[in-house]
C-alpha cells in the first residue's frame, strides 16, 4: 500500500491486487510517520487476477506478499506476465521461490531494504514510519541490469522518492537483513510487544546483543564478513526506527491460523549455521519458542 501510494502519487499506473475482494477502484489512507494522512483513490485486482484482461500483460509485478504466500500468488500471476516483464520480490527470509515458478523470459529482481517500514494501523490504512533504500539484483549478480527496462523501472521508483539501488550482492545484503529479522521478529512474537519495546526491557535487550553475536558468526561463516560488521548497532537502530511497528511475526502469530515465516528467517539461519559448524543456541532456543507458539495457534 505504501509503495503504491508513492508510485500513484507520481503518475505512475498502479492497480494493488488483494487477497479479498475490493472494490474498484477502493479508498485507502496513507500517513507517512506522524504527519497528515492522505486519502486516495486506488484501482484493484482480485487475487484470480480476474479484473485483468487475459493473456500474458502484466510488464511488472510487485511482490509484496509473505514468504509462504509467493508459491500462491505466481500460480494466478506468473502465466499473465508478459515476455521481459519484470518481478520484485520483497520477502523477509529465504527459500521462498520454487523451481520453474517464472516462465523463462521473465526477470527476477530480489528486492532489500533493512527500513522501508509501514504497518497497517486500520482496515484501509497504510502507516509509514521508516523510507531507507532498497537494493535491487538478481541471482546472477549482474554488475548492471539486464535489460533497459530494469534501469527505467529503478528511475521510477526513484521518482517517487523510493530509492532504489542496483547491486550485484543482492544475497549479502539478503543475508544481512535475515540476520536482522531472525532477532527483531522472533523476539517480538514471544513477548507480544512493539520493536521499540526490545531495547526498553532488561530481559530483550540482552537477548538482542546475544542473538547479534550468533547471528555475526553465522555471517562470517557464510563468506559476508562486511555484512556482519556493525550487526549489532544496524539491528539496534532498526529496532529504534521501527520503534512504533509491530512485526510481521507478530502480526501473523495475532492472526491465529499458524501460518508464520519462521522457515524462511530463524530456520534458514540455522540451518546455515549447521552447514557451516557454527553454534547458535540462542537461536535455536528463540526458534524452538516461537515455533510452540504457532503451533498453539494452529491446534486451537
Amino acid at each position: 500500500m505504501a509503495l503504491a501510494h508513492r508510485l500513484q502519487a507520481t503518475g505512475e499506473p498502479v492497480r494493488l491486487v488483494a487477497r479479498r475482494p475490493l472494490p474498484d477502484p477502493v479508498e485507502l489512507v496513507y500517513q507517512d510517520g506522524d504527519g497528515s494522512s492522505v486519502t486516495w483513490s486506488c484501482p484493484t485486482a482480485s487475487s484470480t487476477g480476474g479484473s485483468v484482461a487475459s493473456g500474458r500483460s502484466v510488464q511488472r509485478l510487485v511482490v509484496a506478499t509473505k514468504a509462504y504466500s509467493v508459491g500462491d500468488v505466481l500460480d494466478v500471476w506468473g502465466p499473465r506476465l508478459a515476455p521481459g516483464a519484470r518481478v520484485f520480490f520483497l520477502q523477509n527470509g529465504t527459500g521462498f521461490r520454487r523451481s520453474g515458478d517464472l516462465p523463462v523470459d521473465v526477470h527476477a529482481l530480489d528486492a532489500v531494504n533493512m527500513g522501508f517500514a509501514a504497518f497497517r494501523s486500520g482496515e484501509r490504512t497504510v502507516t509509514q514510519t521508516g523510507n531507507e533504500p532498497f537494493r535491487i539484483g538478481d541471482a546472477i549478480g549482474r554488475s548492471t541490469p539486464a535489460v533497459d527496462s530494469i534501469v527505467d523501472d529503478l528511475d521510477r521508483l526513484n521518482r517517487a522518492g523510493i530509492e532504489a539501488i542496483w547491486t550485484p550482492s543482492i544475497r549479502e545484503h539478503q543475508w544481512r537483513k535475515i540476520a536482522a529479522n531472525a532477532v527483531i521478529n522472533p523476539l517480538t512474537a514471544i513477548y507480544g510487544c512493539r520493536n521499540g519495546v526490545l531495547l526498553d526491557r532488561a530481559e530483550t535487550s540482552d537477548l538482542v546483543d546475544s542473538l547479534c553475536v550468533e547471528n555475526d558468526r553465522v555471517l562470517e561463516a557464510l563468506g559476508f564478513g562486511a555484512a556482519s560488521r556493525g550487526l549489532l548497532e544496524r539491528t539496534r537502530h532498526i529496532i529504534r526506527a521501527t520503534g512504533s511497528n509491530v512485526s510481521s511475526m507478530l502480526t501473523d502469530l495475532n492472526r491465529g491460523d499458524g501460518r508464520s515465516e519462521l522457515g524462511y528467517i530463524n530456520a534458514a539461519l540455522i540451518r546455515a549455521a549447521t552447514d557451516h559448524d557454527v553454534e547458535v543456541p540462542v537461536n535455536r532456543s528463540i526458534h524452538d519458542r516461537v515455533a510452540e507458539r504457532f503451533a498453539a495457534c494452529r491446534s486451537r
